[in-house]
């Protein structure tokens, strides 16, 4: 079977995963070392100070309420990527169609129907993987509703070592949905430059560093990781 990738087209895929899986390494490094100075640090220390609180309050409908929101925005995500699953089937069966109206635009590389289909399915495989990573975080903040639903009550008299535990284990469990739904986003990120790619080699290098960029820009510089990292109070104990 004929490779329809040249030399230069191997290249750019290769840098193109070898950026992906480094950056995801990466950040699931930094959130596991640095203190607080990135996105998954900073709501790491919310998370374990939402479940300490949690513990102390006697109704806990909020809690539940939003722990709720969180499966609905992660829910949302799931049916769209079936959604975008069938569109690039749909696809796939037009790919002489694509490859006749790329061949029109005055800055796009002329590609072959092979060309156009291998890189229609490589954007299938992303979307089949950001589903897994996205339904698997659906059901991590699922237990995670079932262990809060079985936090004991204020009355009950527990141990400092099992209220550590518990919410240890609560919030580690949440962060674990947290980062499995990150890289579901991030593999539509790289999706996106996946898609440059039906335009040209130069267009998809191009995407993909500045996905890998902007992407930095947000989870470790941005303004919203500064504020959410000094908008932690934590609770009197823990400060005491």
């Amino acid at each position: 079977m004929q490779i329809p990738f040249d030399v230069l087209e191997i290249s750019a895929l290769g840098y193109f995963l070898l950026l992906w899986a480094g950056y995801a390494r990466y950040a699931k490094f930094r959130a596991k070392r640095d203190k607080g100075s990135s996105l998954s640090r900073s709501l790491r220390g919310h998370r374990e100070a939402w479940a300490e609180r949690m513990l102390s309050r006697e109704m806990r409908m909020t809690d539940a309420s939003l722990l709720a929101s969180q499966e609905r925005v992660v829910g949302f995500f799931a049916s769209a990527t079936l959604l975008l699953m069938a569109g690039v089937l749909t696809a796939l069966t037009t790919s002489d169609q694509i490859a006749e109206l790329s061949s029109h635009i005055p800055f796009a590389e002329h590609q072959s129907n092979g060309q156009v289909e291998a890189k229609l399915a490589l954007l299938l495989v992303i979307l089949i993987y950001a589903f897994f990573k996205v339904t698997w975080s659906l059901r991590q903040y699922g237990f995670a509703a079932v262990v809060m639903g079985a936090a004991p009550d204020v009355q009950e008299e527990i141990s400092p070592e099992q209220k550590d535990r518990f919410v240890c284990n609560l919030a580690k469990l949440m962060d674990s949905a947290g980062h499995d739904n990150n890289s579901g986003l991030r593999a539509y990120y790289f999706g996106l430059s996946v898609m440059c790619w039906l335009f040209g080699t130069v267009p998809f290098l191009l995407a993909t560093t500045i996905t890998v960029l902007v992407l930095y820009r947000r989870e470790f510089v941005s303004n919203t990781v500064q504020a959410i990292k000094q908008s932690l109070v934590l609770p009197v104990e823990k400060n005491g």
